[in-house]
């Protein structure tokens, strides 16, 4: 009997790995993650900043050229599992905050803004003595982006901006049904894993989506101002208008376009490789994912 369970678990786990290296990206990504956390665990710097009325919890890996990843609202600093790893192994110092309200971050008693997660970001990168970093930022992380850029410019580098957009407007009509959704059960307990935020997870899941209803809203002259090179990034079923994306890069000075076809709001996890070979691209990174020692 004991040999039996024994065999069962062997192929239970045999099962497991055959299954985490076939179903790629997502899995085979993720498998990569923690065993470059486990083995890059001692390197790893965290750190927290009071921020306002906040504690702002953050990691920095690596040493280089430094590189800001801000994650998008409902989520937390995990959802760069596919991009943290390449990122420092092509020699980049890459530092993750966890976005107020989000992981281990405070939220604070203040109205949640763009503006407030940019200031937010400027303090992490103060407490580092990081000057000027390029930032990659995802879906509330690119609006902030943005916002960097248009409030410190001095303080960013170069920008990608996966799936932001810079007025509500920019929104397709399944986005807004889906803010409006109050979610329960298993997708609701999902939710609380994914964000961090446990027992304050319906108070930010509130605000936050107050936030995408009336924010960002930048002008077309605030657009013009950002002299900042900027690579937007978005699915072609993206839950941000290809129309609006096209705008946005027109009236950008610097601005170019990428389309990932058949990518949602989430192809920084669902298509990795994609989005990871146009960002090493645009920051000019030596080495690219996938890249192999010749």
């Amino acid at each position: 009997m004991k040999l039996f369970v024994i065999i069962s678990c062997l192929v239970l786990a045999a099962t497991l790995m055959v299954a985490v290296l076939l179903l790629s990206p997502m899995p085979k990504n993720f498998a990569h993650y923690l065993w470059w956390r486990t083995m890059s665990a001692a390197t790893a710097l965290t750190g927290a900043i009071r921020s306002g009325d906040a504690i702002i919890h953050f990691r920095s890996s690596g040493q280089g050229q430094p590189v800001l990843l801000l994650h998008g609202g409902l989520s937390h600093r995990l959802s760069w599992f596919s991009q943290e790893p390449w990122l420092v192994d092509s020699g980049r110092q890459v530092i993750l905050p966890d976005t107020r309200g989000h992981g281990e971050s405070g939220l604070g008693d203040a109205e949640l803004s763009y503006r407030l997660l940019a200031t937010d970001a400027i303090h992490v990168l103060d407490q580092l003595g990081i000057q000027c970093a390029d930032v990659i930022g995802w879906s509330d992380g690119a609006n902030t982006a943005l916002l960097m850029a248009q409030f410190w410019p001095e303080r960013v580098g170069r920008i990608v901006a996966i799936s932001g957009n810079s007025d509500p407007s920019g929104l397709t009509p399944q986005a807004y049904v889906d803010n409006h959704v109050q979610d329960s059960g298993l997708i609701y307990w999902v939710k609380r894993w994914w964000t961090g935020a446990g027992g304050r997870f319906t108070e930010l899941e509130n605000r936050i989506k107050k936030l995408w209803r009336t924010e960002p809203n930048l002008q077309a002259v605030d657009l013009r101002a950002i002299e900042a090179p900027t690579l937007v990034i978005i699915g072609e079923n993206d839950q941000v208008t290809l129309g609006h994306a096209r705008q946005m890069v027109s009236l950008l000075p610097h601005g170019s376009l990428s389309v990932i076809q058949g990518g949602g709001h989430a192809t920084l996890m669902t298509h990795a490789d994609q989005v990871n070979a146009l960002i090493g691209h645009f920051l000019g990174l030596s080495s690219l994912p996938g890249d192999k020692p010749g």
